[in-house]
């Protein structure tokens, strides 16, 4: 058996940097006000890209769905090896920064200082000091200006690369892989129409996470609260003593909602409440918010208090009626894998392989992974070397993409025993 532990092998090796760079200058990002799969006509043309180069890798199979599901399968090396492993990233980037004409910036031989880039955007060591582990890297950024796309970018350029260096190196054994590319993960639908059915394997992995070395099995529980008020709309000219703008009792919500489990408040395990939307007009307006905890009865907690609040104003102003759902995102993966320790065990040595310490750390988010292993494939979540996603200071070291790349390939290598 050949394990990986050089980064630099593989960059050398591989165009994993230049398919990464041709994927974040795509804008894929999502649209969580669309009720369309994709929610976003984008998310289309990386799709078909992928689709083709999956082609030209040899995998069968390789298509896109109706829903934008990309799919594909590399048979096993040798007729012993039976696991199935499933690959899977997701193509959508985050609708929380703008993620059009993205514009890929180089660092090489980092020194360890500020990086500085436009609009005043500066990602600092004392902020990120990740950034000191990275001493002599070559990272990459975004100009400043927009998201970079890491997320999950970066995790499909590595897949994509481990499937070419399969190509490139015949004689390497590996277990039959299937391929899944999905759309719409960053509001929360990646899983929904998912083809497990037909997808066909035992066990999967995403490739979604952040620091080198660290593998995930925990996330959130996850809900979504949609806090809806209406008030008593009438002209403003007229309305002394009739008017009830329900604007006003919507700030009034937020106003109330407890500083202690906000998200800027909280950390490790720690859940929170979080207000991620508004829209609406006076007469009628609505907020969505999402609610995390890693125990399951601290998140109904967390659903107790947006709904008393909500009444509380309700009681105080009759006249404005205030309705709360609340929805089921995904479920802490943990509470299923923990059946399967046989999972992680292969997964830790990947990375030891590597070079690297496993560091086990629970998701402060989520993955497609969660509700993927709710629904019966188990799938935890492998590091790509991506940090501060979801706005300007994104960023990524080429080795850290390197090393992820080699968790997979030694991965590979376990499960064709």
């Amino acid at each position: 058996m050949r394990f990986f532990n050089d980064p630099k092998e593989i960059l050398e090796q591989t165009t994993l940097v230049d398919r990464f760079v041709s994927y974040v200058q795509i804008d894929t990002t999502s649209n969580e006000k669309s009720e369309a799969c994709p929610s976003t006509e984008e998310q289309w043309v990386l799709a078909r890209k992928l689709v083709e180069e999956l082609q030209a890798l040899g995998l069968e199979g390789a298509a896109v769905d109706d829903n934008c599901y990309v799919t594909g399968s590399l048979p096993a090396s040798h007729t012993d090896a039976t696991t199935v492993v499933g690959l899977i990233a997701h193509l959508d980037t985050s609708p929380a920064a703008p993620g059009k004409n993205v514009r890929p910036v180089f660092h090489e031989k980092y020194d360890g200082s500020t990086v500085v880039l436009k609009d005043g955007v500066t990602i600092a060591p004392d902020d990120n000091p990740t950034l000191l582990e990275c001493i002599g890297d070559t990272l990459i950024t975004s100009d400043g200006t927009t998201l970079l796309g890491a997320d999950d970018k970066a995790g499909v350029a590595e897949i994509m690369t481990v499937l070419s260096y399969y190509k490139d190196h015949p004689q390497l054994a590996h277990p039959a892989i299937k391929v899944g590319f999905t759309p719409d993960e960053e509001i929360g639908r990646g899983s929904d129409k998912f083809p497990i059915d037909t997808f066909g394997a035992d066990v999967a992995f995403t490739l979604d996470g952040t620091h080198p070395g660290e593998i995930n099995i925990e996330t959130f529980n996850a809900d979504s609260a949609f806090v809806t008020f209406t008030g008593v709309s009438t002209h403003p000219g007229t309305a002394k003593g009739k008017l009830v703008n329900a604007m006003r009792y919507l700030a009034t919500f937020i106003d109330r909602l407890p500083a202690e489990v906000s998200p800027e408040c909280t950390e490790d395990r720690e859940g929170f409440i979080h207000p991620v939307d508004l829209d609406g007009t006076a007469s009628k307006c609505r907020c969505h918010l999402i609610l995390r905890d890693f125990d399951e009865d601290k998140l109904a907690a967390l659903g107790k208090t947006v709904a008393a609040i909500a009444r509380d104003i309700e009681t105080e102003e009759p006249r404005v009626k205030v309705q709360v759902e609340i929805k089921r995102s995904y479920p802490n993966m943990y509470q299923f894998l923990k059946e399967k320790p046989e999972i992680l065990e292969k997964l830790q040595e990947a990375v030891r392989q590597t070079g690297l310490k496993p560091q086990l750390v629970p998701i402060r988010g989520g993955t497609d992974g969660a509700n993927l292993t709710r629904k019966g494939l188990p799938c935890p979540n492998i590091f790509t070397g991506g940090m501060n996603y979801h706005g300007p200071t994104e960023w990524i070291s080429t080795r850290a993409m390197g090393l992820s790349v080699c968790t997979v390939l030694n991965l590979m290598t376990l499960y064709a025993k």
